[in-house]
């Protein structure tokens, strides 16, 4: 910022005191007028109401005097004589009747309109309910005369035999609005922008001064209020308040309500510009004064500025640029010797002079290191170029190191795999061998005990069977190779049973502490796969704290964006929503080197206890359905292990194949007179195949392969009413197979036995495949899957007689 423009600013900030005191005084004497006026406004709205109750006290008075003349008011005799005279010596009466209870004109004075007695007016019912001075609504506003104001009195009777009567004095509207106009006080003519209107309790208005229309647009006598002036006919209590009309502009409205004598509001208003004019013209002479005394200092300012600061300032700024150019020897000149400017000028041409010397050292220099750099750049290059050599070794010795590494991961799989599986072959050896000699010992008698230890012998061969297909699935699931039966699953509700599961298996020492949310989003997730995982990390969780701890299962939602794509907590996650469940511990943790291990399959900090399969089973399972899996651990500090699951959608759909589930019971006398044709490539689980089959009481046809269950087909009669069929086959696979089948038009069916197979919906919808069995199965799984199969084939044998021309004629 330039010197002037500092010294205009200086003056300003001195100039703005002066300025903000002016301000705060007018708008003190701004707000001091306006209480005045209000105060002024209120009062005169107070004197009007005080008059009227007079006004209307005296119309009392009139009944009063009245009651002591019975004779006057008894009709058929001279009443309206007397009326008439009574209402001439009282002009402010436009008539004086007397009506009964019921509304009836009894008599009247020469003034009293002809149609008065019609009908029974609503102001006459108030009144005969009432014991004393009641002022009914404005009436007869289009009549010849004007808007009247009727007041009653009722009179008691003179005696037993005659009835109460209503004394009605019919008060001159504009009677009413000359006498107030002429009892206004001295005040009156210093306020003469205020508008006084009357009103009755119906919002009427009974009395405008004046009485036009203007700029509030407030309308004749005998018209309604407006609304922005009928709320206050409702109000309890006096006061005074600001409004605003439909035009924007604002009134000062002092209100008196309707009293228990008058029932009449009167309100006072007053335009708030009007009141308020004069302080701002006085405000703007004065703003006009302050800014022409304050444009005069800035001028002068300006002026002064310009000459002794800006000029010497633009001389130094020349002679910077030139010596910023390259040109030393240029030098600032003043006009004023003895000024501050010129000793700075003379300062800064040194300071050239200097800078012109070390220019030519540095040009001298320049040259010698030039030199010197040739020299270093060709010994440089020649280090570059061996380097280049050692980074090309040094990448073929990491490449191999790299497979090194990869070759004996797998060797630690497979020897893991192997270990495994040899104990339980050798489970399964042993104990055939142990039936095999007790059955060939055929000369001995067979006992009971003898049926119990080959029943014992067959179930731990079949425990080690199925120990050896849990094994492969997991395998499965940490190579993300198994399909899984995802659906949307609600995690929470999956948790809360788990939970309970959980704190019986984990024992007393382990506390499970849950923290859910509410809202949290549905998950696509196998829901068993999910459960397994969950169980694994709170039996991991249990086992790093030997002395007991509180184990935390906590859910919430996570909203990754591209934004937040490789950070800590969302590591591998692409951009979506995930549901998070997360297993704290308060355990021994976990060392760098162990944390970085914990997935490898077959690696275990438990010993001969541990499969090293659970966190590689989770881990698979997670980055099969599309999540993570997140270890934060620290030594002596527990750990936390987050399961990121992707979130479900309304219009998600698994593709799994449909598996049986139905009890023992359910299969009798089900498959009887069923032919079915297992294709199969393994004679040894062909044959297995094909004798659970005929136990079960059906009837089987065999083939080797796809080619050759094509052949077959053709010469079956009838043709078989299920078919199974393996997966993995030389030339044909079973899907290929089950299309080949339905090309020929075979409708039987179709159920698909594997250990693994990769399958995707193409290939489930095109075989129209009924059912799906996994190896190794049971003869109970065998016979649930032909169960299904055999009720499939039923649904579509109705659907076909339903169609057209299939049915009986």
């Amino acid at each position: 910022m330039r010197l002037s423009t500092r010294l205009v600013l200086l003056i300003l900030g001195c100039l703005l005191p002066i300025l903000t005191a002016q301000i705060y005084s007018q708008l003190n004497l701004r707000n001091a007028r306006q209480d005045q006026i209000r105060g002024l406004v209120e009062r005169q709205a107070a004197l009007v109401d005080a008059d009227m109750g007079n006004i209307i006290n005296a119309v009392g008075q009139l009944g009063t005097m009245l009651r002591q003349f019975p004779d006057v008011l008894a009709p058929g005799g001279r009443c309206d004589d007397h009326l008439t005279a009574l209402q001439r010596g009282l002009p402010q009466y436009r008539f004086l009747a007397v009506y009964a209870l019921d509304g009836r004109l009894l008599c009247g004075s020469a003034t009293t309109p002809d149609d008065a007695g019609h009908g029974r007016p609503r102001w006459i019912v108030d009144m005969a309910a009432e014991r004393d001075v009641q002022v009914g609504p404005l009436a007869a506003a289009g009549s010849p005369g004007g808007a009247f104001l009727p007041v009653g009195v009722r009179i008691p009777s003179a005696g037993a035999e005659s009835d109460p009567v209503i004394l009605v004095a019919a008060l001159d509207a504009g009677w009413i609005a000359r006498h107030l106009e002429a009892a206004q006080p001295g005040h009156r003519q210093a306020m003469a922008q205020t508008t006084l209107i009357m009103a009755d309790h119906d919002g009427m208005v009974v009395t405008r001064l004046p009485d036009h229309q203007d700029a509030i647009g407030q309308r004749a006598v005998g018209q309604p209020l407006p609304p922005w002036l009928r709320r206050f006919v409702d109000r309890k209590t006096g006061d005074v308040a600001t409004v605003t009309d439909p035009n924007g502009r604002a009134y000062i409205a002092a209100y008196e309500p309707a009293a228990a004598l008058t029932g009449l509001t009167v309100i006072e208003t007053m335009a708030l510009p009007d009141v308020i004019a004069d302080i701002d013209r006085a405000t703007k002479q004065d703003m006009l004064v302050i800014s022409g005394a304050a444009m005069v200092a800035l001028l002068l300012a300006w002026a002064a500025s310009r000459r002794f600061i800006r000029q010497p300032t633009e001389t130094l700024l020349l002679a910077a640029r030139n010596w910023r150019e390259g040109e030393l020897g240029t030098r600032a000149r003043m006009s004023d010797p003895g000024a501050e400017f010129s000793a700075l000028a003379e300062a800064f041409n040194a300071m050239a002079a200097g800078l012109q010397a070390r220019e030519v050292e540095r040009r001298l220099q320049a040259s010698f290191l030039e030199a010197q750099v040739a020299e270093r750049t060709r010994a440089l290059s020649e280090s570059n170029n061996r380097l280049q050599v050692e980074i090309a070794g040094r990448e073929k010795t990491e490449a191999a190191l790299h497979q090194a590494q990869k070759l004996q991961a797998v060797g630690q799989l497979a020897g893991g795999i192997a270990h495994d599986f040899n104990n339980m072959l050798a489970t399964v050896l042993g104990n055939l061998e142990l039936m095999e000699r007790r059955v060939a010992q055929t000369g001995k008698a067979w006992t009971d005990g003898d049926s119990d230890r080959l029943m014992r012998l067959i179930g731990r061969a079949t425990g080690a069977v199925h120990r050896g297909s849990q094994l492969t699935s997991r395998l499965l699931a940490f190579s993300r190779r198994q399909r899984i039966a995802a659906r949307p699953t609600d995690v929470n509700a999956l948790l809360r049973d788990l939970i309970t599961l959980a704190s019986s298996t984990l024992g007393r020492r382990v506390q499970v502490a849950p923290e859910l949310a509410e809202d949290l989003w549905p998950a696509l997730v196998d829901p068993s796969q999910v459960e397994a995982a969950i169980l694994n990390l709170c039996l991991n969780a249990r086992d790093a704290m030997p002395e007991g701890g509180r184990v935390l299962i906590s859910t919430s939602n996570l909203t990754v964006d591209e934004t937040s794509e490789g950070a800590a907590d969302t590591k591998d996650l692409r951009a979506g929503c995930y549901v998070r469940v997360c297993i704290s511990d308060s355990g021994t943790g976990m060392t760098g080197e162990v944390k970085a291990r914990a997935f490898e399959p077959f690696f275990t900090t438990k010993g001969p206890a541990g499969s090293g399969l659970g966190l590689s089973q989770v881990y698979g399972m997670a980055r099969q359905c599309r999540g993570n899996v997140m270890i934060d651990s620290q030594p002596n500090e527990g750990t936390r292990v987050t399961l990121c699951l992707p979130r479900a959608t309304h219009t998600e759909q698994t593709g799994a194949l449909p598996e049986a589930k139905m009890t023992k019971a359910a299969f009798v006398g089900r498959l009887s007179n069923d032919l079915v044709l297992v294709v199969d490539d393994d004679d040894a689980v062909r044959q297995v195949t094909v004798e659970m089959t005929r136990d079960l009481g059906c009837e089987v046809a065999q083939a080797v392969g796809g080619e050759q269950a094509l052949v077959l087909i053709d010469k079956l009669s009838p043709p078989p009413t299920l078919i199974l069929l393996d997966y993995a086959m030389p030339g044909m696979n079973g899907i290929q197979v089950a299309r080949a089948l339905r090309n020929r038009g075979v409708t039987a069916p179709i159920a698909l036995v594997t250990g693994y197979a990769e399958l995707s919906e193409t290939d489930i919808v095109g075989a129209q495949l009924a059912g799906l069995l996994r190896k190794p199965f049971t003869i109970l799984e065998l016979q649930k899957l032909l169960v299904q199969l055999r009720a499939v084939g039923a649904d579509q044998s109705a659907e076909r007689c339903l169609e057209p021309g299939l049915t009986d004629s």
